[in-house]
C-alpha cells in the first residue's frame, strides 16, 4: 500500500484542522444570532409599548386640553350664563390649535318644566341656539335622559366634574353640575343640571391629528415601522383609524400589542379614581398648573374654587366600544421581524463563514498544485540529468578516441563519428532551447515580431528542422496543404518551432507505424475565418485519464513513461503557449492504441480578402 507524502498528511491536517474551526464558528455565530434576535424582539416589543404608552398619552392630553377649555364654570351652570360662554368659547375655537378637534358643541340642560332643551353654538353668530335633537345623538339621549334634574348620584358612572368620552359619536360629555343647598354634604346636595356635550371632529382626526401622531411615534425614513389602527369594539370591530388605508379589523386580530386609549382609571391614576377621590395624579396636575407650570402658593385653594383650572379626568363609558390603539409590525409582527433579523445575521455570516472556508480550499488546493509542480520539476531534473548524461557520454566518447587515436585514419569513422557527435549535440541544444523557452514563457520575458506569413513557409521551417530526425528515424510524411491560403499574422520563427515540437511528439509517440501527416486547411467559425494545421500519426495515442494534463508543464504520461520515450515533457506546453500568445490554440484529438492529432487553429490575417476563397469554394 502506497503511503501519503508527509507534505499531503501535513496539509490534510491542517485542512482539518481549519475546517473543524469554521465548523465551531458556525456553531457559535447560529446561537449567537439567536441571542441577538431574542435580544432585538426585546427591544422592538419594549420600543412599541413606550410608543403606544406616548400615543396614548398624547392622545388624552389632547383631550383634557378641549376638556379643560370648554369646561363650564360652576357659577355659569348656577345663573345659566349660556351667552357668556359662548363669547369666551367663540374665541377659543378661533383661536387655538386644538379647537380642531371640537366638531360641534352643545349644552343639554333642564329647562323650566319638566322637559330638556337642546343648545347648539353656532359659528356664525357666536351664540348658543336651540335646535331640535339630532339623530347621531339618539343614544346619548336615551342612556341619560332620566338623570337629568336628579341627584348626582342617580347617575353611579359619573363623578362631579370627570368627563366621559362615548366612542360611537365620538363625544365628550361631561355633567353640569350645581350646589342645592350651600354647605350642604357633598355629594348629597349636588344637582345634575345638564351635560355639556363636545363633539369630536372626526374628519380631522383621520385626516390630521391621529396620522401626525402616528408618523411620529411609529414611523421611520422608509415610512411606517408599524402598521397602526385605532378600533372601536372586538371580533373585529370599526376601524376609525388606520395607516394604511387597505388595512381592515381582521388584519389586527393577531396585533403585536394593543392598548386601550382611555384606560381603567385605577390603572391611569391609582384605585382612588374609581371611588370618586381625587388621585395623587391629579392632585400633581392641580398644582403644577394646566401648562405644566408651577401655580403660586395659593393654586390649589384656589383651584378647588375654580374647577376650570383643574386638568379634566376623562375616562370610557365601557360599553364594550371603548377605542383601542393595536400596532402590527409591517413584516407581519414583531417575531418576524427578529427572524428576518436573524436570518440576514446567519446569511451575512455563514457568506462570510463560506467564503473563508472556499479561501481554505483555495489555499489547500494550491498548496497540493504546488507540491505537484515541486514534485515535476524535481522529475523534471532527473529526467533531464539522464537525458543530458546519455548525449554526453556519447560525446566524450567519441572525442576521447578522436583524441586518443583510437580511431584509425579512414575518412569514413571520422564521419561517422562526426555524425554522431551532431546528433547528440542537436539533441542537446534542443533540451536547452526547450528549456529557455519554458524559462522566457514563465517569466514574460519572450517577445514576438508578428506580421503576416504564408502557412507553407511556417510548415516548410518546422520540417527543415525536423529533417535530421525524420531521415534518421525512416518516417514517411504525407503533407496536405490546400491551395491560396491565406495569409496568417504570426511570428515565423516562433510558430514553425511550435510545429516543430508537434512533429517531434509525433515522431517519438508512433511506435512502430513510421507515418505522420501534416494538412493545412481553412474553416470559418464565429469568430471570422481561420487557418487549421494539423499533425497527426498513428502512435500509441492517449489515454482519456492523460489528456487533460497533456499541456502542463513536465508532464509525462502513463504510456510514456511504461514505454520509457525520452522527453522533457516541455515540448506540448511550450507549442500551446506560442500559439496561444498569437491569438491561435492548440486542440487535440486522441484514442489510445491508434494514434492522435494535434490541430494548430490560427485566425487569418484581417486584411485578407476572403471573396475568391468562397468564389472557389462555391464553384
Amino acid at each position: 500500500m502506497k503511503r501519503l507524502p508527509k507534505q499531503s498528511i501535513v496539509t490534510m491536517g491542517v485542512a482539518a484542522a481549519l475546517g473543524a474551526i469554521l465548523l465551531v464558528l458556525a456553531v457559535l455565530q447560529y446561537q449567537w444570532s439567536g441571542r441577538i434576535s431574542q435580544a432585538e424582539r426585546e427591544r422592538l416589543e419594549a420600543g412599541l409599548r413606550t410608543a403606544m404608552s406616548q400615543f396614548r398619552q398624547e392622545f388624552n392630553r389632547e383631550l383634557q386640553r378641549v376638556a379643560q377649555a370648554c369646561q363650564l364654570p360652576p357659577a355659569s351652570v348656577a345663573t345659566r350664563d349660556w351667552q357668556g360662554y359662548a363669547r369666551r368659547m367663540d374665541d377659543w375655537i378661533r383661536a387655538a390649535p386644538e379647537a380642531q378637534l371640537v366638531a360641534d358643541l352643545y349644552i343639554w340642560s333642564s329647562g323650566s318644566d319638566s322637559g330638556s332643551q337642546l343648545l347648539k353654538l353656532s359659528r356664525e353668530s357666536g351664540q348658543f341656539e336651540h335646535v331640535p335633537w339630532p339623530s347621531h345623538l339618539d343614544g346619548v339621549r336615551e342612556r341619560y335622559a332620566h338623570a337629568l334634574a336628579g341627584p348626582v348620584r342617580s347617575l353611579p358612572e359619573f363623578r362631579p366634574f370627570a368627563w366621559r368620552m362615548i366612542p360611537q359619536t365620538p363625544l365628550l360629555l361631561a355633567p353640569l353640575v350645581e350646589a342645592q343647598t350651600a354647605g350642604g354634604p357633598l355629594p348629597a346636595n349636588l344637582r345634575l343640571a345638564g351635560f355639556l356635550v363636545v363633539e369630536m371632529n372626526l374628519d380631522f382626526l383621520r385626516t390630521g391629528f391621529l396620522p401626525e401622531v402616528s408618523q411620529r411615534y411609529f414611523g421611520g425614513p422608509e415610512g411606517y415601522v408599524y402598521q397602526v389602527a385605532i378600533i372601536s369594539g372586538r371580533d373585529p370591530g370599526t376601524m376609525i383609524y388606520g395607516s394604511d388605508p387597505s388595512l381592515t379589523p381582521s388584519v389586527f386580530a393577531s396585533s403585536d400589542a394593543r392598548i386601550a386609549l382611555l384606560g381603567d382609571p385605577r390603572a391611569l391614576f391609582g384605585r382612588r379614581a374609581a371611588g370618586g377621590g381625587r388621585p395623587d395624579a391629579i392632585r400633581r396636575r392641580d398644582e403644577e398648573g394646566p401648562e405644566g407650570q408651577a401655580l403660586p402658593p395659593s393654586g390649589f385653594a384656589a383651584a378647588r374654587q375654580n374647577r376650570a383650572r383643574y386638568w379634566p379626568l376623562i375616562l370610557p363609558v365601557n360599553d364594550g366600544n371603548d377605542w383601542e390603539l393595536v400596532a402590527k409590525h409591517r413584516q407581519g409582527s414583531v417575531e418576524a421581524a427578529a427572524a428576518g433579523l436573524r436570518r440576514r445575521a446567519l446569511a451575512v455570516s455563514f457568506g462570510i463563514l463560506l467564503l473563508l472556508a472556499l479561501s481554505v480550499g483555495i489555499i489547500v488546493a494550491y498548496t497540493q498544485r504546488a507540491q505537484r509542480l515541486a514534485q515535476l520539476q524535481m522529475d523534471f531534473v532527473a529526467g533531464v540529468s539522464h537525458e543530458l548524461r546519455t548525449p554526453l557520454a556519447v560525446i566524450c566518447s567519441a572525442g576521447d578516441n578522436l583524441a586518443d587515436g583510437v580511431v584509425p585514419d579512414s575518412s569514413e569513422k571520422v564521419r561517422q563519428y562526426g555524425e554522431l557527435i551532431r546528433k547528440e549535440g542537436r539533441q542537446l541544444a534542443a533540451m536547452v532551447e526547450q528549456i529557455l523557452q519554458y524559462a522566457s514563457d514563465r517569466g514574460g520575458f519572450r517577445h514576438y515580431e508578428l506580421k503576416p506569413a504564408r502557412i507553407a513557409q511556417v510548415i516548410e521551417a518546422a520540417l527543415e528542422k525536423a529533417r535530421a530526425v525524420i531521415e534518421m528515424s525512416g518516417f514517411t510524411v504525407e503533407q496536405s496543404i490546400e491551395p491560396d491560403l491565406p495569409p496568417v499574422h504570426v511570428d515565423v520563427d516562433a510558430l514553425s518551432q511550435a510545429l516543430h515540437n508537434l512533429v517531434i511528439n509525433a515522431i517519438k509517440y508512433s511506435g512502430d507505424s513510421r507515418w505522420l501527416s501534416i494538412k493545412a486547411k481553412t474553416a470559418s467559425t464565429k469568430k471570422g475565418l481561420e487557418v487549421q494545421v494539423a499533425v497527426e500519426d498513428r502512435g500509441m495515442g492517449i489515454t482519456p485519464a492523460d489528456l487533460p494534463h497533456i499541456f502542463n508543464p513536465f508532464y509525462r504520461g502513463t504510456a510514456a513513461a511504461e514505454a520509457q520515450v525520452h522527453g522533457t515533457g516541455l515540448g506540448l506546453y511550450t507549442a500551446r503557449k506560442t500559439v496561444t500568445a498569437m491569438g491561435g490554440s492548440v486542440r487535440v484529438r486522441s484514442t489510445a492504441g491508434e494514434g492522435s492529432v494535434f490541430t494548430i487553429h490560427i485566425p487569418a490575417h484581417e486584411s485578407w480578402d476572403a471573396s475568391p476563397l468562397a468564389a472557389a469554394e462555391t464553384s
